[in-house]
């Protein structure tokens, strides 16, 4: 006589072990604060270092305020736009849009300080590590902006 695989019996006692022991830990999903980037909708992850975006602010300074006001990168159109978005995707326009008139000729370096500092502009609560433009680690981030600031 064949006896049965004890195969199905341990793995079903292995997923009521686990529902067992992790209830404890199951919370309910926190309202995303603004002013932060998620990953995955649940962590936040601070994405920039301060310093990092004080050389944005040169990088700004430099290249990019010859077209752009700071309200190009704070105001409502791209508020609207960018709000909940991934964080690499709004890295990959700006280095493959920007400089007008010659895209992508920047270092990644000064396109990841300048994103620094348009996250600074933004409200986002800086980290201690800088802002890496890893596409696949930030594929998952989205920005969670802050509510405008009133206009006078």
């Amino acid at each position: 006589m064949r006896r049965p695989s004890p195969i199905p019996a341990v793995f079903l006692l292995g997923v009521i072990a686990t529902s067992v022991f992790s209830a404890g830990r199951m919370t309910a999903q926190q309202p995303l604060a603004p002013g932060a980037a998620v990953r995955d909708g649940q962590d936040t992850v601070p994405v920039y270092s301060d310093s990092q975006a004080t050389a944005g602010a040169t990088v700004w300074t430099n290249t990019c305020s010859e077209c752009h006001e700071t309200k190009d990168v704070t105001g409502a159109d791209f508020r609207t736009k960018w709000a909940g978005q991934p964080v690499f995707a709004l890295f990959e326009q700006i280095r493959t849009t920007m400089p007008d008139g010659n895209p992508g000729s920047l270092p990644r370096e000064d396109y990841a300080a300048a994103m620094a500092y348009i996250f600074k502009l933004n409200g986002l609560t800086p980290g201690a590590a800088p802002f890496t433009a890893d596409s696949v680690a930030l594929a998952t981030v989205k920005l969670i902006l802050p509510p405008a600031p009133p206009t006078p």
